[in-house]
């Protein structure tokens, strides 16, 4: 897979948006990939993205296992550089504007609304594959798309860890009596693909426990 793809286009792999597979890269790079099925054009009226397919997911995998840079000259795009990380509300994220933000969490929430749709055969309902291997991510995205506020200093909102559990984050509530904004965010994450059942720790605090809904 991927021979006969020139370094540009292995750039391009490697360098595509981790969670979406949102490639960056000119037309005719775009264009070689499409045609090697590595990638697929998503949009209307000449204004398309492309996205990795399986095959092109499968091939940045195998380039990044490799080691290998794409080309000696010139070196690889780290897979990071100007991606979207989501707010878990674990305090980790720097503050920023909000307007900007809001901007940022708009365009990503779409980029994977897209890459759902192009994986599912246009639908856009239920989590695609990457979403399940980076689930803490996802169900943030979810969260924070929907408007729903994650915990900040001083600041009730949500927090989003990983669970035992394969495919599911918990999420918690940073606030007293959150048993009303956890059912609100399970009923938020409901409408974007996430199914949700509620749980107590053995101190008695409320969590949510979040999994791709099934079809």
């Amino acid at each position: 897979m991927g021979k006969g793809l020139g370094a540009a286009g292995r750039r391009a792999v490697t360098g595509s948006d981790p969670a979406t597979g949102r490639v960056r890269a000119s037309a005719a790079v775009c264009a070689s990939l499409v045609a090697a099925g590595l990638a697929v054009p998503h949009g209307r009226g000449g204004h398309h993205s492309h996205y990795l397919t399986t095959e092109g997911r499968r091939l940045r995998a195998e380039l990044a296992a490799s080691g290998a840079p794409p080309d000696a000259a010139q070196p690889v795009p780290s897979p990071t550089t100007g991606s979207f990380t989501a707010d878990d509300g674990t305090g980790r994220l720097p503050p920023v504007d909000p307007a900007r933000r809001a901007a940022e969490v708009a365009s990503a929430w779409e980029g994977l609304l897209q890459i759902r749709s192009v994986l599912a055969d246009g639908e856009s309902a239920l989590p695609a594959p990457w979403e399940r291997e980076r689930v803490v991510h996802a169900v943030a995205l979810a969260l924070e798309a929907a408007g729903c506020p994650p915990a900040r200093a001083g600041s009730p909102g949500y927090r989003v860890t990983a669970s035992a559990h394969p495919d599911t984050a918990e999420i918690a509530w940073s606030a007293a009596s959150p048993a009303d904004a956890l059912a609100r965010c399970a009923e938020l994450l409901a409408a974007r693909g996430w199914q949700s059942t509620r749980h107590r720790t053995r101190a008695g605090d409320p969590f949510l426990l979040t999994s791709p809904a099934k079809r």
